[in-house]
């Protein structure tokens, strides 16, 4: 998915290069397209990760950049009024799954 976010301990697999390594890499700058002569990639159509359909669609909107004030509404209504420490502790005694949490710097 080339709209994923990148690796969070590693290096994203594709980078920009700019014009000057190119040509010093391929002996001429824009000369060739690099992605479309190296790289074959499939479209994967179908979405098995998210089965609910309103869930779905605001993710994808999210991935895009496109954001509604109705998703940016039920995004805000999901920030913990709780410390990340208290909603950790909360969620890791209901004794369900592992708990995955993502949180920002």
């Amino acid at each position: 998915d080339l709209l994923q976010l990148p690796p969070v301990n590693g290096r994203p697999v594709f980078t920009k290069i700019s014009n000057k390594l190119v040509k010093t890499r391929l002996g001429a700058a824009n000369a060739v397209n690099i992605w479309k002569e190296t790289v074959e990639s499939d479209e994967l159509t179908i979405n098995e990760r998210q089965k609910d359909e309103t869930f779905f669609k605001m993710l994808d909107s999210v991935r895009h950049g496109c954001l509604t004030d109705e998703t940016i509404d039920t995004l805000k209504s999901r920030v913990f009024k709780v410390s990340i420490q208290e909603k950790y502790m909360e969620l890791e005694s209901e004794g369900t799954n592992p708990t995955i949490c993502l949180f920002s710097k």
